[in-house]
């Protein structure tokens, strides 16, 4: 069987490593993606119990009570999320 250049074996072989490099992009920004929402978790763990103390302390917790319970669940939320998250890799 001939593969050389203009053959139809050449052309699928070009087509199948265009759709690899396809495949191994959407792989790959996929992963930073992951990354990226791993590390915004992260530091929303760190950040957002500020919100919360301050929502205490400024009596949003009796004006309201869904507000702080919906960012004490986003807290939860971030914790399982950016649980995995290593800074700097």
């Amino acid at each position: 069987m001939n593969l050389g250049p203009g053959t139809l074996g050449s052309a699928l072989r070009r087509c199948t490593i265009g759709v690899l490099d396809l495949v191994i992009g959407v792989i790959d920004c996929t992963a930073y993606a992951v990354r990226m929402i791993r590390a915004t978790a992260f530091w929303g763990t760190i950040l957002l119990p500020f919100v919360v103390l301050g929502g205490l302390l400024t009596d949003a917790a009796t004006s309201a009570p869904g507000r702080l319970a919906l960012v004490v669940a986003l807290n939860v939320c971030c914790i399982l999320i950016g649980r995995s998250y290593r800074p700097g890799d």
